[in-house]
């Protein structure tokens, strides 16, 4: 079984990759769906994992049948994203906008002109890599904190194959070849303060594992555990922070979403510390990813399903209250 699977994942990654690279773009994404719908109808852990998520985002039906399908939905957003990992090498302003359109535009070029440099806050919502594709094509300079996805080849509970963990690589190399600056999430965040104290746009996902301090916000209905680095970091700059969000239509065009800069806390001018004015602000952020979330399931089921999959082998809790939660 294993054999087979490992020749599953050399075909996805060689001669796939290869066809889908020279495919139309809508054509790609049409064959990312029905991989997708024909995936969901195969029992799986992915596919269980994130039906068991769909508990934990409020106005999803209770019943298992309704939660399996949403799971399904969600599998289908899936591979459009995993597939357009494939095109990432392929990819021109030229293309990009025709895949990714963006609205709020002129938000960005606002902050900008303050002179002290834009932060991005987005979650691991849809296709949020294509965030960097389309700032990146749309001409403005950008970095982004990254966690390599070959990261996942030593956090993973669970043991991969060779083939698999060779396949990270690849995702890595593809992710390297995006318009931006990668910034390690795991190192010195030196280069992020020079990004935007050169002006320059800075991406966040701000619902990641990991960081020296976090806290628990409103999240979902729920409280849950969100880094206070980026938060941190802004204060520390004064840049403006725009939350921004990647939507999928049916049909598979993407659009970016960028809304106006956040009012921030400000520690001095409010009586807080940095970390209560970074808290504060961070729940800002996970207000509007919630919101995003709840409109639109299907685009955070498998981010979701992840982080309760991580926590339960032990990693870093999402949810405060999670194993209450699922013990209902």
């Amino acid at each position: 079984m294993q054999a087979v699977r490992d020749a599953l994942v050399w075909i996805y990654w060689h001669p796939f990759k290869r066809l889908v690279q020279m495919l139309p773009v809508g054509l790609a994404r049409a064959l990312a769906r029905g991989l997708g719908r024909l995936l969901g109808r195969l029992p799986g852990a992915r596919l269980a994992g994130m039906a068991e998520a769909a508990r934990f985002v409020p106005g999803v039906p209770g019943d298992p049948a309704a939660r399996l399908a949403l799971a399904r939905q969600a599998l289908v957003e899936f591979c459009q994203n995993d597939l357009e990992v494939l095109l990432f090498p392929t990819l021109t302003p030229q293309r990009t906008a025709a895949m990714a359109g963006i609205n709020g535009r002129e938000h960005l070029e606002t902050a900008l002109r303050a002179g002290r440099g834009a932060m991005l806050v987005f979650g691991h919502y849809g296709a949020n890599q294509m965030i960097m594709a389309a700032v990146g094509h749309a001409g403005f300079t950008m970095c982004q904190l990254s966690a390599p996805a070959t990261v996942l080849n030593e956090k993973l509970p669970e043991a991969r194959s060779a083939a698999v963990r060779r396949t990270r690589e690849l995702r890595w190399t593809h992710e390297q070849t995006l318009p931006v600056t990668h910034i390690d999430v795991f190192g010195s965040l030196k280069a992020a303060f020079a990004c935007l104290r050169s002006n320059h746009v800075l991406g966040v996902a701000v619902d990641g594992g990991g960081g020296g301090k976090r806290a628990a916000v409103p999240f979902l209905g729920r409280r849950a555990f969100f880094p206070l680095g980026p938060m941190l970091l802004a204060g520390k700059t004064g840049c403006a922070v725009l939350p921004c969000r990647m939507d999928r239509a049916a049909d598979g065009r993407l659009t970016l979403t960028i809304e106006p800069a956040l009012a921030l806390a400000v520690a001095e001018k409010d009586g807080l510390t940095a970390e209560d004015a970074a808290t504060a602000n961070t729940a800002a952020v996970a207000a509007r990813l919630s919101a995003a979330v709840m409109a639109n399931p299907d685009h955070y089921l498998y981010f979701l399903a992840f982080r309760l999959h991580m926590a339960a082998a032990g990693h870093d809790a999402f949810f405060a209250d999670a194993h209450a939660e699922a013990a209902q």
